[in-house]
């Protein structure tokens, strides 16, 4: 959320590019395969009584992946939102996030594929609250084995140490000092941190090499970003664009660096081609 207090689309976005990369890891399978199996074994919710092993299993796994990308979503979102602060807000409203989606989801796959159930039989209302609660159990169970930072709902969360790379030897700022871009001037770099801006006599290359391991690109031959610095993009007339970080700087994107920022998902690439490319 910027300092307008109105939600940040392109922080959205990085988030949900952060958060859905874990979806097809080997730990988000085994969780699902672990669900899936129990939910057809036990039949849950009367679906034992009233659905046959194949369809049940249909049905299950419908509802368990539309749940999981689901509960992505609404961690994503709250990331955006509130980062790692307020932890017990971040979890109610994730689940509250997670009810009113996934509820009316599994109301119409079940009342469409229960052979016995229609939906006139079964309650929206009831099937939402009873998401909420589990989505609540889900986040808080997350929250206390250590897969959500702060671990605990009464400790304050650390604030997060930005990572240490060569380059900062090179500087006179505190080694806690965030890096937010660098721009090449003719045989200097201008280094740009949270503690303000110095010159260094370095190619940019030479720059860029030495941020590992901080995530960024290169919007403009000259220009090189951090991901974690980017607040948000904005246009002008005639197609321009430019990469605003957090310290305010603004920053031109040329057409040839524009697909970096598309493989970041901060634009479209179809929007890309409307605006010029």
């Amino acid at each position: 959320m910027d300092k307008s207090g109105t939600l940040n689309w392109s922080n959205l976005r990085l988030h949900f590019v952060d958060t859905f990369s874990l979806l097809f890891t080997s730990v988000t399978f085994y969780v699902w395969t672990s669900a899936l199996v129990f939910a057809v074994v036990a039949g849950p919710f009367g679906s034992y009584d009233t659905m046959s092993w194949p369809v049940r299993t249909a049905y299950w796994a419908a509802v368990i992946t539309a749940a999981f990308v689901i509960g992505f979503a609404a961690r994503a979102t709250m990331r955006a939102l509130l980062a790692g602060r307020h932890p017990a807000l971040f979890d109610l409203g994730a689940s509250f996030l997670v009810g009113i989606a996934l509820g009316p989801v599994i109301w119409l796959l079940r009342g469409g594929m229960d052979p016995v159930l229609g939906h006139e039989d079964l309650s929206v209302i009831s099937i939402t609250l009873n998401s909420f609660l589990i989505a609540c159990g889900v986040f808080v169970v997350r929250r206390q084995i250590g897969a959500e930072a702060p671990a605990s709902y009464w400790a304050e969360p650390e604030p997060e140490t930005p990572a240490q790379t060569r380059l900062h030897r090179r500087l006179s700022c505190p080694p806690d000092a965030e890096i937010h871009r660098l721009t090449a001037n003719n045989h200097y770099v201008e280094v740009a941190t949270s503690a303000g801006i110095e010159t260094l006599r370095l190619r940019l290359v030479d720059a860029i090499e030495e941020m590992e391991p901080v995530a960024g690109t290169c919007t403009h031959r000259s220009h090189w970003v951090s991901f974690a610095a980017i607040s948000g993009i904005e246009r002008e007339s005639g197609g321009k664009l430019f990469v605003m970080l957090k310290n305010g700087d603004r920053v031109p994107v040329s057409r040839k660096y524009r697909p970096n920022l598309e493989d970041a998902g901060l634009i479209d690439s179809l929007d890309a081609v409307f605006q010029g490319r």
